[in-house]
C-alpha cells in the first residue's frame, strides 16, 4: 500500500506512542539489538480478523491468539522476530498501520519483553 494512504498524523501518534514504549524497555535494561519476539494486537469484526489470521504468515506474521470479546468483536495478537532499535520499531508500526487499511482492523499497539545483552 502507498504510504501517502496513511494519515500522516496518524503515523506520528504511533511513532510518539512507540517512544514510551522504548523508553520503558530502555528504563528495564533493553539491548534494542537483540532479536525477539514482538507482539501486535488488533481490533476488529470476525470477518475482518479472521481474513487478517489467514493471511498472517503471508504477511510476515505468526498468530500468537485470536480471541472473542464480550461485544461480539475479535481480537488478534500477531508476533514477528525483530530488534526494537528505531528502525525496527519504525517499520512495525507502518506495517501494523497498512494491515489496519487493509484489512479494516484497528492497530492497538505492540509489546515486548526487556532482553538486556
Amino acid at each position: 500500500m502507498p504510504s501517502e494512504l496513511i494519515d500522516p498524523a496518524r503515523v506520528e501518534a504511533e511513532l510518539a506512542a512507540d517512544a514510551d514504549v522504548i523508553r520503558s524497555l530502555r528504563e528495564n535494561g533493553d539491548d534494542p539489538r537483540v532479536v525477539r519476539s514482538v507482539d501486535v494486537h488488533f481490533l476488529g469484526g470476525r470477518e475482518p480478523i479472521l481474513r487478517l489470521a489467514d493471511a498472517a504468515e503471508s504477511l510476515g506474521w505468526a498468530v500468537a491468539q485470536v480471541i472473542d470479546c464480550d461485544d461480539g468483536a475479535m481480537a488478534i495478537d500477531l508476533c514477528r522476530d525483530q530488534t526494537t532499535d528505531e528502525a525496527a520499531v519504525r517499520q512495525l508500526t507502518f506495517d501494523a498501520l497498512v494491515i489496519e487499511q487493509d484489512y479494516g482492523v484497528s492497530y492497538d499497539g505492540w509489546g515486548t519483553l526487556a532482553h538486556p545483552s
